[in-house]
């Protein structure tokens, strides 16, 4: 900032005490006080008498003086130079070339600057305003100029913060380097398009309000194309979803949508690309899709079946199109985890009701249980019977039927099932009004397998009234048989067994009712029963299968009165039986992350756990965790313990790139160790949609700037040179001598001085 020379002035000014008339009226009667009341003329010489009066009429004149309180004011004026601050985007979208002529929207400012170039120089030699140029990307940079080139001309050159434009952290930055400065106007110059991550994400309207509050007007030009997004050719991947799990050569399908702007009728080949052996990815599936005449967009759906246990990385990708300005958002990627011997269950329901909810999360929140839930419309059985060929070409493990009547269901459907059961499945009945032959399943292809004896006059007619002689009235307890309380299905974790064991069960919270099972089949076993001994839950062993039958559909009752995790022992533990799998011995350790793709920065949640066999907890288990970066840097991560299991999070990730998060058990054998990896994404802000947004720029700008073409770059300084920049500013100092020490001691010294003399020449 530079200033003229100052010009300056000397004034005095008088403030008096009361009014002019009260200084005048007091004056008067010292006046009179100093002529009648003067020393005696009789006994002093004239040369003693003249000291005496001018030692008076000095202190009079002294003490009139303080009366009128005179100020002394020096002024000086000076002109301070105004400031033009200007604004060029150099972020990366500003090198696409949709400029006239093909060319950079950086080269097309660079074009403007210049033209203006002539009239900036010529403001600069004239004086009375300077420029501050600065061009922003993330960050905010002060360019050099020099008094013969105040807007130089450069070469676009990529940055760090090049990906990101943060336009109202921009302006911000620009007002604070130009504090104490007389800024007479902004120019911002760019594409309009705000991408930043936080901290830098401050909106440019509220930037540029700071500017209006000062009156300093704002100028806004757009560089690229302001058309409409289906008007660019661009293929991207939007989304990904899959499933966290998969089990090892079982089928998953993997959905994406991808959005074909500008890209009407072409084709568009979508692939499915999967981690091979040595971590590289490998085309596994593969679509074609055709943009519509107005972009927008499509689903797709790609299968894939995983051929090795571990985790690997999945990714959806759209091949480059010829004329597509930017490809760096063909890709998305995440990461799925894939588990040798996993169990897979299919649930068909027919009913509305609480216990299927809550049977379907405590089952799917077990990593190693993959849940598939088919819904039977129970009330339109003009739409029956439901097509399950397709459920069954997959290889499920355990089958369990809710409250729905069997026939809802084709015939060669429930052979299928029944023939899997007999080669190993496993199979569960489960209460409801519509459950066991109330439903008719005795009467099925499946009736061969069921653990009771099948009875035609137990159907209940579908939409009548429900037979209560079916069922049995509650509150009632489930507790185990007395022979059967070694059965795995009753483990509740705590050493228990025989009369304790079964005296804890019926310390569960009590059932609304249950199914009246009726007689059983020779082959069952009444594993649990009603405090008063009625069947609740009945077994059996069908060819080298298992199935049960279990009466009560109330059990949620459990987790809502306290016993949540009794609740979740026991589903778990009956569809590990069901499964035969209930001899497992190895704990595992389980590691569940928030999110598997994070913008840099952002903080990474996770969820962990040592699980027993059984399914339960291991409360006594400690773990520790470090995160592994894309370049091998191993740093702590913190874990705390949550309930039965641990959390912790993952700080400061800016590193782009796929990380590791490594879990172990800390103490106790075997040792044991999980791993799971996330991926940094530094989305590419600036090309994923580099669209001008004119929008932006027109909010910004501050009328009379208002927002103006490329071509308007020259005018809008021409505006500038014909407004006078600077201004003058006044600088005041003032003295008041009447109220200082100097002139207090000066009228005691006159007083004193005239009563010493007048004591000395004997008049006292």
């Amino acid at each position: 900032m530079t200033t003229d020379p100052a010009v300056g002035e000397l004034a005095i000014q008088f403030d008096p005490v009361g009014s002019w008339a009260f200084v005048a009226v007091l004056a008067t009667a010292l006046v009179a006080v100093l002529v009648f009341l003067g020393p005696d003329r009789s006994r002093l010489t004239p040369g003693r008498f003249a000291t005496l009066m001018a030692l008076r009429i000095a202190a009079f004149m002294l003490l009139v003086a303080c009366m009128i309180r005179p100020t002394l004011v020096s002024s000086s004026k000076a002109r301070r130079t105004g400031t033009v601050i200007v604004l060029a985007d150099a972020s990366e979208s500003m090198t696409v070339p949709d400029g006239r002529g093909g060319r950079r929207r950086w080269d097309e400012m660079q074009e403007s600057l210049a033209a203006a170039a002539p009239t900036v120089r010529r403001m600069a030699a004239e004086g009375g305003v300077e420029f501050l140029l600065f061009d922003y990307d993330r960050v905010t940079h002060p360019v050099a100029t020099t008094s013969d080139d105040p807007l130089p001309g450069r070469r676009w050159e990529r940055r760090d913060s090049s990906g990101e434009t943060a336009i109202g952290a921009a302006i911000d930055d620009s007002l604070r380097a130009s504090a104490g400065r007389n800024v007479v106007g902004l120019v911002v110059l760019g594409d309009g398009a705000q991408h930043a991550y936080p901290p830098r994400d401050l909106p440019p309207q509220a930037a540029a309000r700071k500017v209006r509050e000062s009156a300093a007007p704002i100028w806004t030009v757009t560089y690229g194309e302001r058309r409409a997004a289906a008007q660019a050719r661009d293929a991207a991947v939007v989304s990904l979803t899959a499933s966290e799990t998969a089990f090892l050569g079982n089928t998953i399908e993997v959905a994406g949508r991808v959005r074909l702007d500008g890209l009407a009728d072409r084709d568009a080949t979508v692939r499915l690309l999967a981690e091979d052996g040595s971590g590289k990815l490998v085309e596994a599936a593969r679509a074609t899709i055709r943009g519509g005449p107005t972009g927008g967009e499509q689903a797709v759906r790609l299968a894939w079946t995983p051929d090795r246990v571990g985790e690997q990385k999945i990714a959806i990708v759209v091949d480059p199109i010829d004329g597509e300005t930017v490809a760096t958002n063909n890709e998305l990627s995440t990461f799925v985890e894939v588990v040798e011997g996993g169990l897979r269950l299919l649930y068909v329901e027919g009913a509305v009701r609480v216990e299927q909810r809550f049977l379907r999360r405590v089952l799917s929140a077990s990593p190693d249980i993959q849940v598939d839930y088919q819904w039977v419309n129970a009330s339109r059985p003009e739409r029956w019977p439901v097509d399950l060929s397709g459920r069954l070409a997959e290889q499920y493990d355990v089958f369990l039927v809710g409250d729905v009547d069997s026939a809802a269901f084709r015939p060669q459907d429930l052979e299928t099932i029944r023939g899997r059961v007999e080669a190993g499945a496993g199979i569960g009945f489960l209460g409801g009004f519509h459950a066991f032959d109330a439903g008719g399943w005795g009467f099925t292809p499946l009736g061969p397998l069921v653990p009771w004896k099948p009875d035609r006059l137990a159907r209940q007619d579908r939409g009548g009234e429900i037979r209560r002689s079916l069922h049995l009235e509650g509150p009632l307890r489930m507790v185990p048989d007395p022979r059967f309380t070694a059965v795995s299905i009753f483990n509740l974790g705590e050493g228990l067994a025989g009369e304790k064991l079964r005296a804890k069960w019926g310390e569960l919270p009590p059932l609304d009712g249950a199914n009246a099972i009726g007689q059983l089949a020779p082959q069952a076993k009444p594993l649990a029963a009603t405090e008063d001994g009625r069947p609740l839950l009945v077994a059996r062993d069908y060819g080298i299968g298992r199935v049960a039958a279990l009466a009560v559909d109330s059990t949620w009752r459990w987790a809502m009165k306290g016993a949540a995790r009794e609740h979740r022992r026991f589903w778990r533990q009956l569809v590990l039986w069901l499964a035969r799998r209930d001899g497992a011995e190895a704990d595992s350790l389980w590691l569940k992350l928030a999110q598997r793709r994070l913008s840099p920065g952002t903080t990474l949640s996770f969820d962990a756990g040592v699980m027993r066999p059984d399914g339960t907890a291991a409360t006594d288990a400690s773990i520790d965790a470090v995160a592994i970066s894309p370049s091998g840097v191993e740093r702590p991560v913190r874990v705390d313990r949550r309930g039965e299991g641990f959390a912790g999070t993952v700080g400061g990730c800016s590193e782009p790139g796929d990380w590791t998060i490594e879990l172990r058990r800390v103490g106790g054998p075997p040792a044991i160790s999980r791993r799971a990896r996330f991926t940094v994404v530094r989305q590419d802000l600036e090309l994923a949609n580099p669209v001008a947004n004119l929008a932006i720029m027109a909010q910004v700008a501050n009328p009379p700037g208002g927002p103006r073409s490329p071509e308007e770059v020259p005018l809008i300084f021409e505006e500038i040179a014909a407004t006078p920049a600077a201004y003058e500013t006044t600088t005041q100092w003032s003295m008041t001598p009447w109220d200082k020490w100097p002139v207090f001691l000066l009228l005691a010294g006159l007083l004193c001085s005239e009563w010493a003399l007048r004591k000395r020449f004997g008049l006292v």
